[in-house]
């Protein structure tokens, strides 16, 4: 029961997508030269292909820009970039319009479905799942967000699941309610988790984990545990600071150590998440 100071266990940890548990670093610019060897590259590609279809050429670094908000929101930040308008108005002598907008992303939703479950792309980060394992053993439910669409969630998850015995106990998306930074997918989570168990639990017995400032910031807004993961994903060390998480350490495979042994040793003595303490491993 929560009597205003919370010091029991972690009851649910909420785990991003690409970056996070799947689609970490690896060299394959033997299929696309421009890699830049950083994990998350699922939705970069299909980024980078639809935008090229129209004669316009992102680099990575500009597609990671906006990384972590739902997928249409993203291209719609990377069509405000200044690259992007300069290279359009060059080519189509106006500026983009919502039509174009809409053509793009037709664009990129077959490429996106295509890239979630490449055989490349769509496995899980090392220690990935010895991490859910470790929790689940400990009690603690697991949970997914992403910034993906429902349809090509499911299908990532299905491929997990048959592949590498992967599976979830919760699953929202930023299609289904509204996504990073605003805290309603962790908020999803806890829903579900209650709908589940039937145990109210409050937000500071949740952990929200990501490779994005946006993440990060989603999991600071739920007033929730964050940790920031800054090896395996999009954002590196610096973008992740910035946006203020609880932790940073290079990958999941270091998440149940952060759990045990930093963040139910602090509920236990009463304290709570967002102190702007940043512990890093």
């Amino acid at each position: 029961m929560y009597n205003r100071i919370y010091t029991g266990k972690i009851q649910l940890a909420v785990l991003d997508t690409a970056g996070t548990f799947c689609d970490g670093p690896a060299d394959l610019r033997h299929r696309w030269p421009l890699d830049d060897l950083r994990g998350c590259k699922a939705p970069v590609i299909p980024f980078y292909e639809a935008i090229r279809k129209f004669g316009i050429e992102l680099s990575w670094a500009s597609i990671r820009k906006p990384m972590g908000n739902f997928k249409p929101t993203h291209l719609r930040m990377l069509m405000q970039l200044p690259e992007f308008n300069e290279q359009w108005q060059k080519i189509y002598k106006r500026p983009w319009e919502e039509s174009d907008f809409e053509a793009i992303l037709a664009e990129f939703r077959p490429l996106m479905s295509k890239y979630i479950v490449d055989e490349d792309l769509a496995k899980p980060i090392d220690g990935a799942v010895e991490c859910i394992d470790a929790l689940r053993m400990a009690g603690i439910l697991v949970g997914c967000d992403t910034g993906y669409y429902e349809e090509d969630s499911k299908n990532l998850n299905r491929v997990l699941d048959e592949k590498f015995g992967m599976v979830f106990d919760v699953v929202t998306n930023s299609e289904k309610v509204p996504g990073r930074p605003s805290p309603f997918m962790v908020f999803d989570c806890m829903l579900q988790a209650y709908k589940l168990t039937g145990k109210v639990m409050p937000v500071e017995a949740v952990v929200k984990i990501d490779d994005t400032a946006a993440g990060m910031l989603c999991g600071n807004n739920a007033g929730c545990w964050t940790i920031g993961l800054y090896a395996s994903g999009s954002n590196d060390y610096n973008q992740l600071a910035a946006a203020k998480p609880d932790f940073l350490i290079p990958s999941v495979k270091y998440v149940p150590e952060i759990i045990f042994g930093q963040i139910e040793p602090r509920l236990r003595r009463g304290e709570r998440p967002g102190q702007g303490l940043i512990e890093t491993i």
